[in-house]
C-alpha cells in the first residue's frame, strides 16, 4: 500500500481496533496497538525509511536528506486511542506525517543539496493515557520530563506495567531516536468547534491552556446496605457524588470560562450490598490562565473537604498534576501561517485546550501544532469526523512546512 492515499491509509488503520460503530478502541500495549504498529512499520519500510523503536516504544521512520548533518525535523503524533476513540485523533497526524516525509524526501532527491537537515516520522507511545497514566508518556520520556524507568513501571487497572505490555507486543525497543531533533511539527484534528464555526481552513496553534488534574480518594467504612442505619454510615460514594456536583457547580458559578470534568471512578468493594468504603475519582480543571486553574483547584479541594466531613468520610489527594499554560514556537507558527497563505488557505490563531505531544516536546525543542476542523467539534467519540478536503489541506500545509524547515539556512 505504498501508493495509498491519505484517506485509504486512515480507513485501513481504522480496522485495527474497529469498534463496529465507526470508531476505534486501540489502547496502548493491546493487540490492536500491535496491529497498528506492525502496519506502520511496514509502511515505513516500504517508503525506504529507517525504522527505529526506542525503549519506551516510540517508533521513528527516518529519511536521510542531508548526509553531512546530524539534525532532523521530527513530525508525528500517536496511534493509541481512547476506549471510545475516533479514527482521526492521533492517527491522522502519523499517517499525514508519513506521506509528508515521503513527499519531502522525493522533492529533496529532485533538488540535490537543497535539504540542510534530515526528516523523521514519530509515533509516540501512550499519548492518550487511557490505559496507563499519565498521558503524553512517550514524548515526555523523549523530552526528559519523565524518567524511562518510571514510565515503564506505570500500571494499568489490572496491575500490568507499561514495560510488560510493550514487551508483550514486541515494542519495547532498544534503539535511539534518529539524528538530533531540531524541531517538531504535529498535525491534528482540532477536537473543538472553533475552526468549523469560523469557516476557516487551518488552525495555527500558538499555545495551550493550563490544566490541573486531581485524583481524590474518599475513605469511609464498609457496612451492610440494608440494616445499617443511615446516620451510622460512612459512605465514600456519597461523598464522591457530592464532590462531582461541586466541581461542575463551582466551575459554572465561577463565570471564568474554565472547563472541568469528573471522568473516571473506581469503587470498592463495588458490591450492591456493601456501603462503599473507598472511592477514587479523577477530576480536571482547564483554563487559559495557569493561576486561575490553580485557584479553582484550591477552592474545589476546600469545598470537597467541607462536604465530606459531616458524612464521616476522609479525603486524600492521590494525584495533583499541574500542567502550565504553554507557548509554542513563535517562528514555527509564523511559518505555518505563511505556508497556508501561500497555498491559498485561511488561518485562525488559537490555543489548544487538549494536551498533545507537541506540548511535552516544546520543553526541549521548538514545536509547532497545526489544526484542521472537526465536525461539530466532536472527538473521543466514534462519530469524530473531518472531511477529506480538510484533511488534504492539512497535509498540504504540513508538507510545505516540513520542506521549508529542512531547507532553511541556520
Amino acid at each position: 500500500m505504498s501508493g495509498a492515499t491519505l484517506h485509504e491509509l486512515i480507513a485501513a488503520f481504522a480496522a485495527h481496533g474497529d469498534s463496529g460503530d465507526g470508531g476505534v478502541c486501540r489502547l496502548t500495549g493491546s493487540a490492536e496497538d500491535k496491529a497498528a504498529r506492525d502496519h506502520l512499520a511496514d509502511e515505513i519500510r516500504r517508503r525506504g525509511l529507517a525504522l527505529t523503536v526506542d525503549p519506551i516504544g516510540n517508533m521513528f521512520g527516518a529519511a536521510s536528506l542531508a548526509p553531512s548533518s546530524d539534525e532532523a525535523v521530527l513530525v508525528g503524533s500517536h496511534l493509541d486511542s481512547q476506549p471510545t476513540g475516533g479514527r482521526y485523533d492521533g492517527a491522522y497526524g502519523v499517517l499525514a506525517g508519513l506521506l509528508a516525509v515521503e513527499a519531502v524526501a522525493a522533492r529533496a532527491a529532485r533538488e540535490p543539496g537543497a535539504a540542510k537537515r534530515n526528516l523523521a516520522l514519530a509515533n509516540w507511545t501512550n499519548e492518550e493515557g487511557a490505559r496507563f497514566q499519565p498521558s503524553l508518556t512517550g514524548s515526555s520520556v523523549q523530552a526528559g520530563l519523565l524518567p524511562l524507568d518510571a514510565a515503564l513501571a506505570l500500571t494499568d487497572g489490572e496491575g500490568v506495567t507499561l514495560g510488560e505490555a510493550l514487551a508483550g507486543i514486541g515494542y519495547r525497543g532498544a534503539g535511539t531516536r534518529p539524528f538530533a531533533p531540531a524541531r517538531y511539527v504535529e498535525l491534528h484534528v482540532e477536537q473543538g468547534p472553533r475552526l468549523e464555526d469560523a469557516g476557516l481552513d487551518i488552525g495555527v496553534v500558538e499555545g495551550a491552556w493550563a490544566a490541573r488534574k486531581l485524583s481524590l480518594v474518599f475513605l469511609g467504612e464498609p457496612s451492610h446496605t440494608g440494616p445499617t442505619p443511615m446516620g451510622r454510615r460512612r459512605d465514600a460514594l456519597r461523598a464522591a457524588a457530592r464532590a462531582i456536583d461541586l466541581i461542575y457547580d463551582g466551575i459554572e458559578a465561577s463565570g471564568t470560562g474554565a472547563h472541568a470534568s469528573a471522568a473516571r471512578i473506581i469503587v470498592h468493594p463495588n458490591s450492591p450490598n456493601v456501603v462503599p468504603d473507598r472511592v477514587q475519582v479523577w477530576f480536571e480543571i482547564r483554563h487559559e490562565d495557569e493561576a486561575m486553574a490553580a485557584t479553582l483547584g484550591d477552592r474545589f479541594l476546600a469545598q470537597v473537604a467541607a462536604a465530606a466531613r459531616p458524612l464521616g468520610v476522609g479525603v486524600t489527594v492521590a494525584v495533583d498534576e499541574r500542567r502550565g499554560a504553554a507557548l509554542l514556537d513563535g517562528a514555527g507558527a509564523a511559518l505555518v501561517r505563511a505556508a497556508a497563505r501561500d497555498l491559498g488557505l485561511s488561518t485562525l490563531a488559537m490555543k489548544t485546550v487538549a494536551g498533545h505531544d507537541a506540548l511535552a516536546l516544546q520543553k526541549v525543542m521548538p514545536a509547532s501544532l497545526i489544526f484542521v476542523p472537526s465536525r461539530d467539534g466532536l472527538s473521543h467519540n466514534p462519530r469524530e469526523f473531518t472531511d477529506e478536503t480538510a484533511l488534504d489541506k492539512g497535509l498540504a500545509v504540513l508538507t510545505e512546512v516540513l520542506w521549508r524547515m529542512v531547507t532553511a539556512e541556520g
